[in-house]
């Protein structure tokens, strides 16, 4: 028999492995223990090797086993088509349906437990399980041990006003949408933008060696910044120094807003965005606005995640970082140099995501979505 088919019967299922001879002598008689091979499936070569007339003496001497495996195993193949293992019983289920559903209702009461929480009101109920059971019920279930995402806590009034902001505005295209310029402010600290951690390379020896350190400061410093965006790319930034009331508010749109449109869209009409700070709702930048002809788009509250803007934020961040600044001065600089490069693909690209965000507000029903 050639190399081939002495492969493809090393590999047919439930082959078994030259035996491992332990005799020893119970009731008068030489038993003999052998191991088994992993199961498989059988080989086509193997099939069209016994087809061709090749007997199962020759096979096993060949391969190194007794006849009756290969006799069994090719019987077996001639009746299923394939060689079907018999149904093992093995160990007993710890917990009944009835209980799994009992454990279920004991984590949707509060998804914050830990297992082992949940393992002390399982046992009150009638269930005698280790940890590591409660871990593989859920499992089974779906559930997974996730970390929290960060969201606004919505109030019923909140959601309702968000699911109704969104269907008013969910036949707008992205042309639409290119319309409109949307401005914010954010706080930049040194040190911000490491969100996943700092992973280094060391020696259990060496855990605590400067080069492997995370370096954290009590109070970090930090800059106020105003900025705003399109689909044509990022506006004017500037950095706010003091803090914000309607009269800085409207020295910041007179100096940084009007540029920003004049630049991006020229004499076209715009829709202008900002969110519902007292300072942005005041009557004299209601007015200053009127006066520019500039529409004021109304915005839901607590809506970070309809406002693209904060995407571009937590890139500005990242990119921040990267550069290490460690005063003041270098945050600034840092900050300016990393806004110009933000590219005008980066923000049509969250224009774009738009109608997607609207769909997902209209499908939570004014609740929290992945943006």
């Amino acid at each position: 028999m050639d190399t081939c088919l002495r492969l493809d019967l090393l590999v047919s299922l439930q082959l078994k492995t030259p035996a491992v001879m332990t005799p020893w002598r119970a009731a008068g008689r030489i038993r003999v223990a052998r191991t088994m091979a992993p199961t498989r499936e059988m080989s086509l070569e193997t099939k069209e090797s016994f087809e061709e007339g090749n007997s199962s003496r020759m096979v096993a001497k060949d391969v190194g086993c007794s006849q009756s495996a290969v006799s069994k195993i090719w019987t077996k193949y001639k009746q299923h088509g394939m060689v079907v293992k018999a149904k093992r019983t093995g160990r007993l289920r710890k917990t009944s349906k009835r209980q799994d559903k009992q454990l279920k209702a004991i984590c949707l009461e509060n998804r914050k437990s830990t297992t082992k929480q949940m393992k002390h009101k399982w046992e009150d109920a009638g269930a005698n399980v280790y940890d590591r059971t409660v871990r593989n019920r859920l499992k089974e279930m779906g559930f997974q041990y996730r970390k929290a995402k960060r969201k606004p806590s919505l109030t019923p009034k909140h959601k309702r006003t968000r699911l109704q902001w969104a269907k008013e505005r969910q036949s707008w295209t992205v042309d639409d949408w290119m319309k409109v310029i949307f401005s914010d402010e954010s706080r930049i600290c040194i040190g911000q933008g490491d969100d996943a951690g700092t992973f280094v390379w060391c020696r259990s020896s060496e855990i605590y060696e400067e080069a492997c350190l995370r370096k954290t400061t009590k109070f970090p410093q930090s800059l106020m910044i105003w900025g705003c965006m399109s689909g044509k790319g990022t506006g004017e930034m500037t950095v706010v120094n003091s803090s914000i009331n309607a009269h800085v508010y409207i020295d910041i749109l007179d100096s940084f807003l009007i540029p920003s449109i004049e630049q991006m869209f020229g004499d076209n009409e715009i829709i202008f965005q900002d969110d519902n700070a007292s300072c942005h709702r005041a009557k004299t930048v209601k007015a200053f606005l009127g006066e520019r002809h500039i529409q004021s788009m109304s915005w839901p509250a607590n809506s970070p995640d309809l406002n693209p803007i904060e995407n571009l934020w937590w890139k500005l961040k990242k990119m921040v970082h990267k550069k290490a600044p460690t005063c003041k001065a270098d945050l600034a600089t840092a900050i300016k140099e990393s806004w110009h490069q933000i590219d005008a693909e980066y923000c049509l690209s969250l224009i774009k995501s738009m109608p997607q965000r609207l769909k997902a507000v209209i499908k939570a029903k004014g609740g929290a979505t992945k943006y």
